[in-house]
């Protein structure tokens, strides 16, 4: 049993506890004379109606996690796979632009795919990357 549903399902117990002690109150105050069982149900029924919208709206979702591919340089293009080699070599944004004569927010562009594609955060963990699959 994963932690998550086991979470819920404290949640859910606990609010069936608190609707059965509201029931035994409700019974103690002799409420129950005043109103039919109908509405005691029904009662409950919201009460588990507002539960339920409150677990779900805390709940954060199951992040769902990739597999890691043997080779994830294969998902490059072969430009990108050129400039991830000159981020390797320790080269600018600028530098790199200029040995592409492109634009330096079109090698931003290619650097942030290289990321996406990756799964990377930063230049430090590209470059080690590239260094652990190409010799």
């Amino acid at each position: 049993m994963t932690y998550l549903i086991l979470k819920t399902s404290i949640k859910i117990g606990i609010a069936a506890a608190l609707a059965i002690i509201l029931f035994q109150v409700s019974n103690i105050f002799l409420v129950y004379k005043y109103f039919k069982f109908d509405y005691y149900i029904t009662a409950v029924a919201v009460l588990f109606l507002v539960t339920g919208f409150f677990i779900s709206r805390y709940q954060r979702p199951v992040e769902i996690k990739t597999t890691i591919r043997e080779e994830p340089l294969s998902t490059l293009t072969n430009k990108e796979l050129s400039i991830l080699k000159l981020i390797a070599e320790g080269k600018s944004n600028k530098e790199i632009a200029a040995v592409n004569f492109v634009e330096v927010s079109t090698i931003k562009t290619h650097i942030n795919n290289i990321y996406a594609k990756l799964g990377l955060q930063n230049r430090r963990e590209a470059v080690r990357v590239y260094k652990e699959r190409v010799p």
